[in-house]
């Protein structure tokens, strides 16, 4: 019985080998043992003016019982560009704002083709010296430090909401604390804001902040003097945070406590002596900030980014375009024999 059981393992397997020899979806879709010519080339360069040629080398070949038809050259069209804009209406505050994409604009397609009568055999094999064309319209483009505003180069290059992220970005980091102090006082001393835009803010925070457009008044208004206006001591929460008790007097402090005095300024400014390091601080009090906020958020795209010494604007936009190409050598049947060793080709 166990002889007849070894025989019919056996005879099962076969079977089974056989059956997975048969179906095998692999060898289905593919022609065993086809013959496709042998390719090779040299590219003579790498970077190539667009709208010119782009010289090779080729050689190919194939068996003794196969005819060759023609040879193509096919591309496939990359491109790069970056887009940058720098902040020019803030010293202390630099910022740039970048946005690079590389992507494929078009899928491999025939750049030229060639007779098979073009090429010279040379007693080993074909070689072919020729050149496929590039297209003018893919050139480089770039536009850098403009010294005239164009909006519709602008919408064209960089992406939508770029604009608008980097005013945003500007503003919040502005405002989220007095750390850029400078910066924000700088802005509201030399921006050309209008006296409506001051008395628009003013009603809208029920303030009566100076409407003033002259800048040497603005300026007087910003910076605090030395003369004492009233007192502070300082405690710490539950959270670790400095809490700062302004007072009228000295005598107004808890018993213990460090008091230092407040010097008078603009009611949106507090400015204090500080032991730590022995001097006068001033910061924007942070109640007032919204009305900073959104003062400084009325100033466009373009004025954050101009550059008053050179008379430009701060925005740099390049692009430049690839070619992947390879070549194919096709016989009379179809069958066709492609490349391996492709170099990019930079179009400038």
């Amino acid at each position: 019985m166990k002889i007849y059981q070894i025989i019919a393992s056996l005879a099962m397997a076969t079977l089974l080998v056989t059956s997975c020899a048969v179906h095998d979806p692999f060898a289905d879709r593919m022609e065993i043992g086809q013959v496709l010519p042998t390719v090779d080339w040299q590219q003579n360069s790498v970077t190539v003016k667009a709208g010119t040629y782009a010289s090779f080398k080729a050689q190919y070949y194939t068996s003794a019982d196969r005819s060759l038809d023609h040879s193509e050259v096919w591309a496939l069209i990359k491109r790069s560009q970056s887009s940058a804009a720098t902040s020019r209406l803030t010293s202390s505050l630099r910022y740039t704002k970048t946005f690079q994409l590389t992507d494929t604009v078009r899928s491999a397609q025939m750049m030229a083709s060639y007779a098979h009568s073009l090429a010279e055999w040379d007693g080993h094999e074909y070689t072919l010296n020729d050149s496929f064309p590039t297209s003018r319209t893919l050139a480089p483009v770039a536009w850098n430090t403009p010294t005239d505003w164009d909006q519709e180069k602008f919408d064209a290059y960089y992406p939508a909401g770029f604009a608008d992220e980097f005013v945003a970005h500007m503003v919040n980091v502005l405002t989220k604390d007095s750390l850029y102090y400078n910066d924000l006082r700088n802005i509201y001393i030399n921006y050309p804001f209008t006296e409506e835009q001051f008395q628009a803010m003013n009603s809208k925070y029920s303030v009566d902040f100076p409407t003033t457009t002259e800048t040497g008044e603005k300026s007087d208004a910003w910076f605090a003097d030395d003369e004492v206006d009233h007192y502070y001591y300082t405690t710490v929460g539950e959270d670790g945070v400095t809490i700062y008790h302004e007072i009228a007097s000295e005598t107004d402090a808890p018993t213990g406590v460090n008091v230092y005095p407040v010097y008078k300024s603009s009611p949106w400014l507090f400015s204090r002596y500080s032991d730590d390091t022995g001097g006068k601080i001033t910061t924007v009090r942070s109640k007032y900030m919204p009305y900073w906020k959104d003062l400084i958020s009325l100033i466009p795209f373009t004025d954050w980014i101009y550059n008053n010494a050179d008379k430009n604007y701060a925005v740099s936009f390049n692009r430049q375009y690839f070619l992947e190409p390879d070549f194919r050598v096709y016989d009379t049947e179809g069958k066709v024999g492609i490349t391996s060793d492709n170099k990019e080709v930079t179009l400038n």
